[in-house]
């Protein structure tokens, strides 16, 4: 896979703009023609020289770098040349197209960087992020026969189109314990106005975890172990949703596999339209009321598949291993890319839904949960050099939370602090 990591943000802006597809059209063709004479004007009077940035691409997966990396055949003269002249074919050629396009530049290749810190699971994902990208003409070619004598056919490809949808996976990032996806879902027709979740599109998919030995594990809605219901991020236009899908569940450890298919079968908004129902609960005489919403759903297949073979070996664990005198602990902390968790130790008479572990960062504030799970908290922009671990039982938590933080210390039945290597 080759390296493409934002550093150089000029050098990638050019490579987005290069990559850009758009629709054919006389008009099109003329200005891109005006827009290429303009460059080479541009780069004579510059006194520059004209170069080929060279992408290295393998099954159309380019990882993005840690450090920063010199653009050593191109001249600064030549690159700014190159940055007006990307700017040139975009400003004459999007906007003769249509004006809203400008507004989605660039899209691909920038979700995790515009959404990771406003989803409720924020991570520095961007950091991490392995780009996707769709491969086409002679090289999809080559990709698509080698995929079919390894019987993965169009396995590289990332943008599918299915019913009214066009599923684009941008970005994929992972840790220990689960996946990040970063998607793009454009509509023809166009996504529903009104809807009673705006940052929110629900989705329904299938995915297949592979094993080295061929076998693989499934998990989806059917079955109760689904990894993702929805994806959060934002409506771009009537057309375009992008966002960030999390894709974890309890004990899932991404190491135990080599890959994944992923099946996307369905996406759908809730909308703010509805039915009230009512009825009487069967224990008692007390009546309930509800909306009912409505929902537009768009089904189809989006399929895709992932390897694993940049999975990154972060997981930190510190063991603990410290119980009082009543059996409540502490067996260990564990620290991934994104998150942190600890194992409660409990004595043998209660469950372990009864009990809460809470963490608090080096600055003596609680981590959030990372999404759904309450247990799992983020560490995103956050001090975890140092952290201070509570176990509670559950009513106490409730009523220690939010504002209420400040009472988790002397309601907690077992409190340790750990500290992590740097």
């Amino acid at each position: 896979m080759g390296n493409g990591r934002p550093g150089n943000r000029m050098e990638k802006n050019i490579k987005d703009c290069i990559m850009t597809r758009l629709p054919e059209s006389d008009i099109i063709n003329e200005k891109l023609e005006e827009a290429y004479r303009e460059v080479r004007a541009m780069q004579e009077r510059a006194g520059g020289r004209e170069e080929e940035l060279e992408v290295k691409k393998k099954k159309g997966i380019k990882k993005k770098s840690r450090k920063r990396k010199e653009s050593s055949k191109i001249s600064r003269t030549a690159m700014k040349c190159g940055i007006a002249a990307a700017a040139v074919v975009l400003a004459m050629v999007f906007c003769v197209t249509n004006p809203a396009l400008a507004a989605q530049l660039p899209l691909i290749g920038h979700i995790f960087e515009g959404l990771e810190g406003k989803v409720s699971y924020p991570g520095d994902y961007s950091e991490n992020a392995i780009e996707l990208q769709e491969v086409s003409g002679e090289e999809a070619a080559d990709v698509n026969e080698e995929s079919k004598e390894n019987g993965k056919e169009d396995e590289a490809l990332f943008r599918v189109e299915s019913g009214d949808l066009t599923v684009t996976l941008s970005e994929v990032t992972y840790d220990n314990n689960g996946m990040y996806l970063a998607v793009l879902v454009e509509s023809k027709e166009g996504f529903a106005s009104e809807t009673s979740n705006e940052d929110i599109i629900y989705l329904k998919c299938n995915v297949d975890m592979l094993k080295a030995d061929g076998s693989k594990d499934t998990f989806n809605e059917e079955n109760g172990s689904g990894l993702a219901y929805m994806a959060e991020g934002k409506y771009v236009d009537s057309h375009t949703f992008q966002g960030i899908v999390q894709m974890r569940s309890p004990g899932l450890k991404l190491s135990d596999y080599t890959g994944c298919d992923v099946a996307f079968l369905e996406f759908s908004q809730e909308l703010t339209t509805g039915q009230t129902v009512t009825g009487t609960f069967p224990d008692s005489d007390e009546e309930y009321s509800f909306t009912e919403y409505d929902w537009k759903k768009y089904e189809g297949n989006w399929n895709f598949h992932l390897d694993f073979d940049l999975l990154p070996e972060t997981e930190q664990q510190v063991m603990v291993n410290q119980v009082n005198e009543q059996g409540f602990g502490i067996e260990k902390v564990v620290k991934t890319e994104y998150e942190m968790y600890a194992v409660p130790i409990l004595p043998g008479g209660p469950e372990e839904n009864d009990y809460v572990v809470t963490i608090w960062d080096a600055d003596g504030k609680p981590l959030d949960s990372h999404g759904s799970e309450l247990e799992i908290r983020s560490i995103y922009g956050r001090d975890v050099s140092k952290v201070t671990v509570y176990l509670l039982k559950w009513e106490d938590f409730t009523e220690s939370k939010g504002n209420n933080y400040y009472l988790q210390p002397e309601k907690a039945v077992f409190q340790t602090t750990v500290e992590f290597p740097q």
